[in-house]
């Protein structure tokens, strides 16, 4: 009889053990299908930039047709296990390139574990700040260092375009970030990193700086997206990334400023991923949502 009941015992421990392996298994079955979900298939002739929500930073990932891939800052150290865990959605196995906007954490706090993670080829830096950036840990990653006019291709009728910083420098550390054009034949992304109004009237004077998509400045916090710098630029969209809000606080000047110059306003706090995709002639704009 106790021979009988030890069985049973047995029998059931087993039972409930396949019962687990078919829920984890099925767990790691969904979790496998929704990272699948995010990893795009472009033509030769596309281009996807997706602005990723992390929860305080920047980080913008350019994947090209042949499925390399660049990133534009990397967000802040608080949210580097965020930053690892949407490469790896996306697919990110290794990066040819980190441009690095200037050296403040909300830009490049996560830059230790994202080079962990993933092998980089080069990283971009501006010339005139090269020295605030304290990178001696990563002498074995290429340093480009980038300065006003400067072009960088990086692919067939994909190439980046540096506007700044040029001398004079600003006063305002921030304000002397790097600023470029992300060229797609005939549409263009304007990255503004941290500039501020001083920095928009240099560059309205020396560029025509017209772009679809406009990543706002600082957060979206008054120091910039002046009035005469949203008319020059005629932006479609306009994006917005998440920070301290005590810090860098979003301005509901600028976001009328946006909404008066007909710009489509994405605050990635409120909206998640923002993916665009070009073929260099139109682009469509996808809303990609946290699937956790």
């Amino acid at each position: 009889m106790r021979m009988n009941r030890v069985l049973f015992i047995i029998l059931l421990i087993l039972i409930a053990s396949s019962v687990y392996k078919i829920a984890v298994s099925s767990k790691m079955g969904v979790y496998q299908e929704v990272v699948q979900a995010q990893i795009k298939v472009l033509e030769k002739k596309e281009i996807l930039v997706s602005y990723l929500p992390l929860s305080i930073g920047e980080a913008t990932l350019i994947q090209l047709p042949d499925n390399e891939f660049y990133l534009v800052d990397v967000g802040g150290k608080e949210a580097e296990k965020q930053m690892v865990s949407l490469l790896k959605q996306h697919g990110v196995q290794t990066l040819k390139g980190i441009f690095l906007t200037n050296p403040y954490d909300e830009h490049m706090g996560a830059l230790d574990v994202v080079i962990q993670q993933f092998p980089v080829n080069t990283i971009y830096l501006p010339e005139l700040t090269a020295s605030t950036y304290h990178l001696s840990a990563f002498s074995q990653i290429k340093i480009r260092k980038v300065t006003k006019g400067d072009e960088i291709v990086l692919y067939p009728e994909v190439k980046i375009e540096v506007l700044s910083p040029s001398e004079p420098l600003s006063l305002s550390p921030q304000a002397n970030s790097m600023v470029f054009l992300l060229k797609h034949k005939d549409i263009q992304f304007l990255f503004t990193s941290d500039i501020n109004e001083e920095i928009e009237e240099r560059l309205t004077s020396q560029f025509s700086l017209k772009s679809e998509i406009l990543k706002v400045s600082d957060f979206g916090s008054n120091a910039g997206t002046s009035p005469v710098f949203l008319k020059e630029v005629d932006p479609h969209i306009g994006i917005i990334f998440s920070s301290d809000l005590e810090t860098y606080p979003l301005s509901d000047d600028v976001i009328e400023r946006l909404h008066e110059s007909w710009t489509d306003v994405y605050i990635l706090k409120r909206y998640g991923e923002i993916q665009v995709l070009s073929d260099g002639l139109n682009y469509e704009v996808d809303n990609i949502r946290d699937n956790d």
